[in-house]
């Protein structure tokens, strides 16, 4: 049930469909949102150096924040569906901020994971998932564009907040830095969340703009599947697989490209600006490739691309590691990633429809949760065992493999909503 006080009607300039305005929320809030997660690379080596730790040992603080986040999603997304997305997104935005802080004073690694799993863990769950299901409702003509839109905020986080952080960090040490994440955070999401309407019938409006059918009744249940009817589906237990394979073959990249950048001789602000170089590419992906499905099957789309990353990460394993091949390398995998991840809550929403559809993305994304814990903390003891990452790399490939095996092997939905 959708709390009626968490949607307020509120006025949009003439002409504007508010799921626009929606979009441009959601932007920000995701570009504040992971673009902070993102930046923990900039503090590898702070970390490594304040508290004598391995790089296991660091890597885990930012796999045991990403498990946490996308598992919070889950709870997240039904309290979404539940009270409305904005109360969930502005708690969210609080707790990221107070995690962020409690980060900046943390005197172990022990208080650093903690910081970091429950307060930008849960934070970020709260923001993103309920924030990324909510565009799928607003939209259905153009949901594909309009989801790519919005999530292109990852991509520009991931371009922006890094070289901040490094700057920041040079300027204020690693403690101030997260000082001013924390301010980010609270200023942005929590700002971005007050902007957010659970369902465009609640304005009188049908989803891609225009006035809602005379007989809709805002309290009508939204057409989809329940959360009990999407776990009975095979293909959502395949998605599922598939995501959480991808998701150990993507962390390893945000953990652990800056770190191989720099074995190899490349320096640090170099290295940092291979997950910039990340962001913007993941960021022309998210455009061009959330759009483009809005036109091709998005199910053969999705095995393409899981296919076209494993291809990308062997490149990285093969190539010699200069930083002119592993710019390419990140551009490669930045447009191919960002489509995917437009295009997966697009996929979710034709599958199983809008009525939990917070709650099942949020479902879905504890997969990402999984594959965040284990990806890179393993990559990492592989890396400190072998002294190389080789085979961390490796593993990686043969992950995104079977992604794409597991997306093949989908069924097309008897509905598509």
């Amino acid at each position: 049930m959708i709390n009626a006080s968490d949607n307020v009607q509120r006025p949009a300039p003439a002409g504007l469909f508010y799921g626009w305005i929606i979009v441009a929320s959601v932007f920000c809030m995701s570009a504040t949102a992971a673009g902070i997660i993102y930046s923990f690379p900039a503090f590898v080596a702070a970390f490594e150096a304040e508290f004598g730790a391995g790089r296991a040992d660091v890597s885990f603080a930012f796999a045991i924040s990403e498990f946490i986040w996308f598992m919070t999603g889950f709870a997240a997304g039904s309290a979404a569906d539940r009270f409305g997305p904005r109360k969930v997104g502005f708690a969210g935005a609080l707790i990221m901020a107070a995690g962020l802080a409690t980060a900046a004073q943390a005197g172990s690694l022990t208080l650093l994971y903690i910081a970091y799993g429950a307060g930008v863990g849960i934070g970020g769950g709260m923001i993103y998932v309920p924030a990324v299901g909510l565009v799928q409702r607003w939209f259905r003509v153009r949901r594909g564009l309009a989801s790519g839109l919005a999530i292109c905020g990852t991509g520009v986080g991931t371009l922006a907040f890094p070289p901040l952080a490094m700057a920041l960090t040079e300027a204020l040490g690693w403690r101030g830095a997260h000082m001013v994440l924390a301010a980010c955070a609270l200023g942005i999401c929590g700002a971005g969340s007050l902007m957010l309407v659970a369902h465009p019938r609640e304005m009188g409006l049908a989803p891609d703009g225009g006035p809602a059918a005379e007989s809709a009744d805002p309290a009508a249940r939204i057409p989809g599947l329940t959360l009990a009817e999407t776990l009975r589906c095979g293909h959502f237990w395949l998605l599922y697989a598939a995501s959480l394979l991808s998701a150990a073959a993507v962390f390893i990249n945000y953990v652990h490209l800056v770190p191989y950048a720099t074995d190899h001789g490349i320096t640090a602000q170099s290295g940092i600006l291979l997950i910039s170089i990340l962001g913007i590419s993941g960021t022309v992906g998210r455009f061009v490739l959330g759009g483009l499905v809005d036109y091709v099957g998005r199910r053969h789309a999705l095995t393409l691309i899981f296919a076209g990353l494993a291809v990308a990460m062997l490149w990285w394993l093969l190539v010699p590691p200069g930083f002119a091949a592993l710019a390419c390398y990140a551009a490669a995998f930045g447009v191919l990633y960002g489509g995917y991840i437009a295009m997966l809550p697009v996929l979710t929403m034709e599958y199983f429809g809008g009525r939990r559809i917070a709650t099942i993305i949020g479902a879905l994304y504890t997969s990402w949760g999984v594959g965040a814990l284990f990806g890179p903390t393993l990559a990492g003891t592989i890396r400190d065992m072998a002294g190389g990452y080789f085979f961390a790399i490796l593993m990686g490939v043969a992950c995104m493999g079977g992604a794409a095996i597991c997306c093949l092997l989908i069924r097309e939905p008897a509905i598509r909503y």
